[in-house]
């Protein structure tokens, strides 16, 4: 993949683009659950339902069960692949241990010794997740590894492999111990499973951008024909404002639950047999909008609503059951490929720990939230560490080591959304303000406060670029600072530092942790959220732990009879 470097700042600001190239999906996302109890099991592997890594992740400790496997340096076979297929499990691993994972050809790919993964990975005795897209070349062409993703981050992407493809996947440890579970496999066959029984009708109207189809309906016909497969371009020699109706017979070859895929630029919908699986929407060419249904065997009517608006315009519909790739319905000239968007990115220099930190002050939205955080701060270390503050509510709302911020978003075009997000594995802290006062130990954390409750009054920087925050909490005056290390043994760690005086309105509480989960794995180290990463604080700290909301919780009540107090707990991940 073409790389450009471009340097805008004398600060060793780098900006990366990258150019990228996009490609539809693969079919159903969710892969079958393979059992464990159906793979071989090698000397020094055993079944497991639980796991209990000590403090430092030399022992794993399994206990009884069957939904985790615990092994050694055996190879342990995943897959016997026949076909092209994705895989996906969970990891984890002893401090000490090493990782190989071969691909059906033969070649070993170490997560633990190539140059860019071990930046990638959790600390030992956390779960991580791996992900390989895997294509056997047919007969005659090569093998590809078209993607690894470990823990959400690609890390290869369609590397051609040389070797036969009758081998096996598998995974061992060069030492020490690893864990597996949640293993999903599902082979990728290209073959057909519909075809067009006969030619589509289309009727094309006057006016774009139109989100209601029934609304289009009523305006002014421009054409009516018919056309053999799904094309935009009939709409060829009409004003440059149009929307299309498509209907036509499609011949499912067997019954099944398909999933149907519209990769458009401009607006769409469809309906199978007269009811809507996929709503209206309005999406940029290479974007996908997708819908799961039951099919029988047999002909069913198809429906696809298209209008054309400032986006370039594309259109196409694929389809696919559990073990196939998408398979196209529409003409290839009606899908267009998407204009090659440049990456955009910062970075500190990795090479130099005494190189500036970087900070960027952006929007930003974290998963499953409708709103952005619109005063966010982001901070990129040289350690390889970095974080985002939510300076509304004083939060630590994500952590990732690898790279430091996309910020495409911020600078493509208008850069209207003005979104960064993360280049790195990333773990996230509950999403809220980690002081407040409460009444009482059993009164509820709020998910959020006010600009009277809490008040930003600013930072100051030391001379690498670290910023300390300042603000207000109630009659409490705070000093917030945030240190990276990645020479801490237990993992890359992230050390918050809360310094407060003042007279406070009640008794202030420190949440160190939340989530679903909070395992005590010693004195002073928790594992948080099913062992996404570790929270640490002093194990002389006299916390409580409590349930709340649906969350776990611990808290630390912070006494200041006697002036002023402070609270420190880390991040570990």
């Amino acid at each position: 993949m073409p790389q450009t470097k471009l340097l805008f700042s004398q600060r060793s600001t780098v900006f990366l683009i990258a150019w990228l190239l996009t490609t539809t999906l693969y079919a159903q996302s969710d892969l079958p659950a393979v059992p464990l109890t159906q793979l071989t099991r090698p000397t020094g592997w055993e079944l497991a339902g639980s796991i209990s890594p000590t403090a430092d992740a030399k022992s794993l400790r399994p206990k009884a069960g069957n939904t985790i496997l615990v092994g050694t340096n055996e190879p342990l076979t995943l897959a016997k692949p026949t076909d092209d297929f994705r895989m996906r499990f969970d990891l984890m691993m002893t401090s000490n241990a090493g990782v190989m994972l071969s691909l059906p050809g033969g070649q070993p790919i170490s997560l633990d010794h190539s140059l860019d993964l071990p930046r990638l990975l959790k600390a030992p005795g956390l779960w991580q997740t791996v992900e390989m897209w895997y294509k056997t070349g047919g007969p005659k062409g090569a093998p590809m590894l078209e993607k690894l993703i470990l823990n959400g981050i690609t890390v290869r992407e369609a590397q051609i492999l040389t070797g036969k493809n009758n081998g096996l996947v598998t995974l061992m440890a060069t030492n020490g111990s690893i864990a597996i579970r949640n293993l999903g496999y599902r082979i990728m066959s290209p073959r057909n499973v519909a075809k067009w029984s006969s030619p589509l009708n289309y009727t094309i109207v006057e006016g774009g951008y139109i989100l209601d189809p029934q609304e289009a309906a009523r305006k002014k016909v421009l054409k009516q024909d018919t056309t053999s497969m799904l094309n935009y371009e009939v709409s060829y020699g009409q004003p440059r404002q149009y929307s299309i109706f498509f209907t036509g017979k499609l011949n499912v070859l067997e019954a099944g639950t398909y999933q149907l895929e519209l990769d458009h630029g401009g607006a769409a919908a469809l309906w199978v047999d007269g009811k809507e699986l996929i709503p209206v929407n309005h999406l940029e060419l290479g974007m996908t909008a997708r819908g799961t249904t039951t099919i029988s065997a047999g002909t069913h009517d198809i429906r696809v609503y298209f209008s054309r608006s400032w986006f370039r315009p594309g259109l196409g519909l694929f389809i696919s059951l559990a073990d196939t790739r998408p398979q196209p319905l529409h003409a290839p000239a009606s899908l267009p490929e998407p204009d090659a968007v440049a990456l955009v990115s910062v970075n500190p220099d990795y090479s130099s720990l005494q190189d500036k930190i970087q900070r960027i002050r952006s929007f930003v939205q974290l998963p499953g939230e409708k709103m952005k955080r619109t005063h966010s701060l982001s901070v990129g270390s040289p350690t390889g560490i970095h974080y985002t503050l939510d300076l509304n509510q004083m939060a630590l709302v994500q952590v990732w080591k690898g790279d430091f911020a996309n910020v495409t978003e911020m600078w493509y075009e208008r850069g209207e959304p003005q979104l960064l997000s993360p280049l790195g594995t990333v773990v996230r802290p509950p999403a809220q303000t980690p002081l407040m006062l409460l009444q009482d130990e059993a009164a509820a954390w709020p998910d959020s406060v006010d600009d009277k409750l809490v008040q930003y009054k600013g930072q100051t920087v030391d001379k690498q670029g670290l910023p300390t925050i300042q603000y207000q909490l109630g009659g409490l005056t705070v000093n917030d600072a945030i240190q990276t290390s990645k020479d801490d043994p237990a993992g890359s760690t992230l050390t918050r530092t809360l310094i407060f005086s003042g007279s406070a309105t009640g008794t202030p509480y420190c949440r160190i942790a939340a989530g679903t989960s909070v395992e005590e794995v010693a004195k002073g180290l928790y594992a948080i959220n099913d062992r996404s990463y570790y929270v640490r604080i002093d194990p002389k700290a006299k916390v409580k732990m409590r349930q709340s909301n649906g969350k776990q919780e611990v808290l630390l009540p912070i006494d200041m009879k006697n002036g002023p107090g402070s609270v420190q707990y880390s991040i570990i991940f």
